[in-house]
């Protein structure tokens, strides 16, 4: 490697460039300081604008940057570029992993240090002089890492690691770590007993930032590419010390890092390639023995893990359905009592055995099944739509009543009685579980009317406070500005940022939009730790961009008609999607099966069937706002229900997709049907 320059950077990038942008933003303001540091400038940020943390278009004398993208599709390229030509580019055609794409840019670099960096990452201005200094003073640190700190300013304890043995494994998989997380044996996975706000030499860093030494690689190699996703970073950090070299972590040099946007720590994807790393990482350096008794303690993590997913699935969406059925049940074997000794007792009424085991748990699933579809059980618990579920399934049991012979139809009153004393279950002793639970609909979302402040000059926060009081109905309370003195805009804005944890707490504050353009990302890192981990939800609105970034999401503006969706689907629309997609694909598989000559070609195959199980195809999506392809375009769909406008078409997408209309997405799904046929 020719050392042109003094560090060479690289991004890999998948479906997120809006996160990409703020990391290259964050990044160009980190690629200033330092170069002004590298000039022999001064080290304050005090007095310094925005413009001083600009490149020139030919970039940084002292920094190149990579960005090497894994086919993305979504015009990633025109859109970086666009912001920061001094980006140099690789486009993959296909998603070939992690380590690979690493390695592309990694192979051409030319700086003396080399640093892999995550998308979803944001550096403080002062990250690149700081690592730069502990390298330069310490020629045995092969590689050095940083604290991580998700978007509420909490540590992320991946940031430091100790090797992956079947010991700690052991404990980690048994619970004993998070029992004892300061404890040096037990809780050896993330080195619980090292302060993570000091600097410490450990064993293993993490891949998301990590700044290695460009001799050192040169001598061990670069990334392994056996490892797709995951465990490269441990192979690498090991390699380094294994070459006598030590691997430094500065728990003095915080950054951000959102974390598993591209895949999810709670899906079954990331604990398969996870645990397969790690697997992988024992059978190359761990003997027979060892080697084995760790893909034991891995093997069973998995199926742990696989079980504790589908319990918790399960038990979220099922918790709330099971508790009326069974409430439900009980006060009918209580009516029916009452029915037969009081109200039919003169009579002689007597209801026969199969009543109560057939035909009471009938009218049960039914008010059951009717609250479902009508969305009783969504979040937040929702009591109108409770009501309406069990009106409408009163409704349907008396229709049905009136069909069925006379020696089945016991009662019209005792399904009324029924009717009402569920209903009150449903609302008064159900609801109250719900409140003791605490399941209270956690995140943002643009109708739960959180207070928010932001931070900045105070244009940007005027547009802001626009698109959260008129497009989300969200309590607006102000803005602070970085400094009072400096802004000199004291009459119209609550205070400054050194001011925003007494806002928070006075005003119970659960959202901070930052504008990144005002704000340098040094002092928006210094208040979330000032906040000492209780920070609310934290969002980014990158230069350049009509977005907002955080919170595990990422709202998007268009640009002619203002109006706001989420870029990636919300998890109570993700679930209803893999429901709809498996449905449908049962479905598709019948009728490819019984009358596969009367669908349109392009639905006779069975790969369709197949991707739709996968999730790898949507049967109801929106190829503007969904990088799954679908088979059919919820656009299209509210086209032909007359909604004639783009404007119009886009308002009726976000009702769906966030929730407002959630039985409204089943529906077109099912009048998608009729697309199916040959004409």
């Amino acid at each position: 490697m020719d050392e042109k320059k003094a560090l060479s950077v690289v991004l890999v990038n998948y479906k997120v460039y809006r996160y990409l942008h703020l990391a290259l933003q964050s990044l160009e303001q980190s690629m200033a300081y330092f170069d002004r540091r590298m000039a022999g400038e001064t080290e304050a940020l005090d007095g310094w604008t925005s413009k001083d943390f600009r490149l020139v278009p030919d970039g940084s004398p002292n920094v190149e940057v990579w960005v090497v993208d894994n086919a993305s599709s979504d015009g990633s390229e025109a859109l970086i570029k666009a912001s920061f030509p001094w980006v140099q580019w690789i486009q993959n055609p296909e998603n070939i992993g992690f380590a690979r794409a690493n390695n592309q840019a990694l192979a051409q670099a030319g700086g003396k240090y080399l640093l892999i960096q995550n998308p979803d990452t944001v550096l403080s201005e002062l990250t690149l002089w700081k690592c730069w200094q502990v390298m330069e003073s310490d020629p045995m640190v092969g590689a050095l890492g940083v604290r991580m700190l998700d978007g509420h300013g909490r540590f992320l304890r991946e940031s430091k690691r100790g090797l992956p043995t079947p010991e700690s494994a052991f404990y980690k998989l048994t619970g004993l770590a998070v029992l004892f997380p300061y404890h040096p044996r037990l809780a050896a996975y993330h080195l619980g007993h090292l302060n993570p706000e000091s600097d410490h030499d450990v064993p293993i860093l993490a891949g998301a930032f990590m700044w290695v030494r460009a001799q050192v690689a040169q001598e061990i190699g670069l990334l392994d590419e056996r490892y797709f996703m995951y465990g490269e970073d441990i192979d690498w950090s090991y390699r380094i010390l294994r070459a006598g070299y030590r691997n430094r972590y500065l728990g003095t040099n915080p950054i951000i890092h959102f974390k598993g946007e591209s895949t999810r720590k709670e899906s079954m994807r990331y604990v398969r390639m996870f645990y397969g790393a790690m697997m992988e990482f024992a059978s190359r350096y761990y003997g027979p023995s060892k080697s084995f008794w760790l893909h034991i303690m891995l093997r069973i993590g998995i199926g742990g893990r696989a079980a504790l997913s589908v319990f918790r699935r399960w038990s979220v969406w099922a918790f709330h359905p099971v508790l009326d059925w069974v409430g439900f049940m009980w006060l009918m074997q209580l009516l029916t009592l009452y029915w037969e000794n009081h109200v039919k007792a003169n009579a002689g009424l007597a209801y026969p055995i199969e009543f109560k085991h057939y035909v009471l748990p009938a009218y049960v699933s039914i008010w059951v099944l009717s609250a479902w579809f009508n969305g009783a059980y969504e979040k937040t618990y929702r009591y109108h739509r409770v009501i309406r579920g069990m009106i409408m399934g009163t409704l349907a049991i008396g229709f049905v009543y009136a069909f069925l012979p006379a020696e089945w139809r016991f009662s019209r009153g005792l399904i009324l009685a029924g009717t009402g004393a569920c209903l009150v279950f449903s609302l008064g002793f159900k609801g109250l579980v719900y409140l003791l639970m605490g399941r209270l609909e956690s995140g943002w979302s643009p109708r739960n009317g959180s207070p928010v402040i932001g931070i900045g000059k105070k244009e940007m926060m005027h547009q802001l406070s626009s698109w959260y009081v008129t497009k989300w109905g969200t309590r607006w309370l102000g803005y602070v500005v970085p400094s009072l003195m400096q802004d000199g805009e004291g009459g119209d804005c609550l205070g400054e940022v050194n001011d925003v944890r007494e806002l928070m707490f006075t005003f119970g504050v659960n959202e901070i939009a930052v504008d990144t353009e005002s704000v340098p990302m040094e002092q928006v890192l210094q208040f979330m730790l000032n906040l000492s981990g209780k920070s609310p939800f934290i969002r980014f609105l990158p230069r350049g961009m009509q977005a907002l970034i955080g919170g595990g999401e990422v709202i998007t503006s268009d640009k002619v008609f203002g109006s706001w969706a989420v870029d990636s689907w919300p998890s109570d629309f993700q679930k209803d999607q893999r429901l709809r997609n498996r449905l449908a694909g049962v479905f598709l598989f019948i009728l490819q099966t019984l009358q596969s000559n009367r669908l349109k070609p392009m639905y006779r195959e069975r790969a369709v069937v197949g991707r739709l199980w996968k999730g790898s195809l949507d049967w109801l999506g929106s190829s503007k706002y969904s990088t799954i392809p679908c088979l059919f375009d919820l656009e299209e769909v509210l086209k032909r229900q007359g909604l004639k406008t783009e404007r119009a078409r886009q308002l009726g997408v976000s009702l769906v997709v966030m929730g407002r209309s959630r039985m409204k997405a089943w529906s077109y799904a099912v009048r998608a049907v009729s697309d199916l046929w040959v004409p």
